[in-house]
C-alpha cells in the first residue's frame, strides 16, 4: 500500500486530470470558439453579419443597419462551409483535442492506481504520468495556435459569412474575438502543470527519504573500516 503522502498527492494529480478530460469535452462540445462580425454591402443596404462557432456547429444571423433586411440566427455545420486549408485545420483541432481525451484518460488511470498501490512496471509510475500530460499539454498549445491560425490567417469567419451568403452581399471587414471555449485550452494546460508538479513534489520527497536512509549505513560502513 502507498503512504499517506503518496495516496494524497497521487489523488490531487487524479483530480487534476479528470478535470482536464471534462475541460476537453466541454471544448468539444460548445460553439463558444469565436465569435465575429462581417460588415457587408449591397446595392445601398448595409449591415453586419454575425457568425459564432465552434468546431462542429455554429450560428449565423444577419444584422440590419441601413435599408437591409435582416433575418433570424440559423444553425449550421461549420465542416459544410470551410474549404481548403480552414477545414484541415479544424478538422486536425478536433483530431488533437481527441487526442488530449486519451491522454487525459490515461494520466488520471495512472494516477488513480498510484493513489491505491505501488506498481512495478516504470511505465505506470511518475514516468508514465508525466510522458501523458506532457503530451496532453502540448495538444492543447497546438490547438490554440492553429485555432487562431484559422481565424486570422486562413479568414474563416468571412469564409463562413461568403459561403452562408445567400443574398449577394459584397463582405469586406471582419472583426472578430475568442470565446470562452477557446480559452478553456489554457485551464488545461494549467491542470497538466498541477499534475507534474504534485508528482514531481512526491519524486523529489521520495528521493530526499532515500538519501536520509542510505546515510546511516554509509556512517556504519565508514565506523567498521576504521575499526
Amino acid at each position: 500500500m502507498p503512504s499517506k503522502k503518496k495516496a494524497l498527492l497521487f489523488l490531487s494529480g487524479f483530480v487534476a486530470s479528470i478535470g482536464s478530460f471534462a475541460i476537453i469535452c466541454t471544448c468539444l462540445a460548445t460553439n463558444e470558439w469565436v465569435s465575429s462580425e462581417v460588415d457587408f454591402r449591397i446595392n445601398n443596404a448595409t449591415g453586419f453579419v454575425s457568425i459564432q462557432y465552434g468546431l462542429f456547429q455554429g450560428t449565423h444571423s444577419r444584422t440590419a443597419i441601413e435599408g437591409a433586411i435582416g433575418k433570424e440566427p440559423t444553425q449550421f455545420k461549420v465542416l459544410d462551409y470551410v474549404k481548403d486549408s480552414a477545414k484541415i485545420i479544424q478538422i486536425v483541432i478536433i483530431l488533437f483535442l481527441v487526442l488530449g481525451l486519451v491522454c487525459s484518460f490515461a494520466s488520471s488511470v495512472i494516477t488513480c492506481l498510484n493513489s491505491v498501490s505501488n506498481p512495478y512496471l516504470t511505465y505506470l509510475g511518475p514516468i508514465g504520468v508525466y510522458v501523458w500530460v506532457s503530451i496532453n499539454a502540448v495538444l492543447s498549445l497546438l490547438c490554440m495556435v492553429l485555432g487562431a491560425v484559422n481565424a486570422e490567417i486562413t479568414g474563416m469567419p468571412k469564409q463562413l459569412a461568403v459561403a452562408l451568403d445567400k443574398a449577394g452581399d459584397k463582405f469586406y471587414e471582419t472583426r472578430f474575438t475568442y470565446g470562452y471555449s477557446f480559452w478553456l485550452l489554457i485551464l488545461i494546460m494549467v491542470f497538466n502543470i498541477v499534475t507534474i508538479a504534485v508528482i514531481y513534489v512526491y519524486q523529489k520527497a521520495r528521493y530526499t527519504k532515500q538519501k536520509e536512509q542510505e546515510r546511516p549505513m554509509e556512517r556504519a560502513t565508514q565506523d567498521v573500516i576504521l575499526f
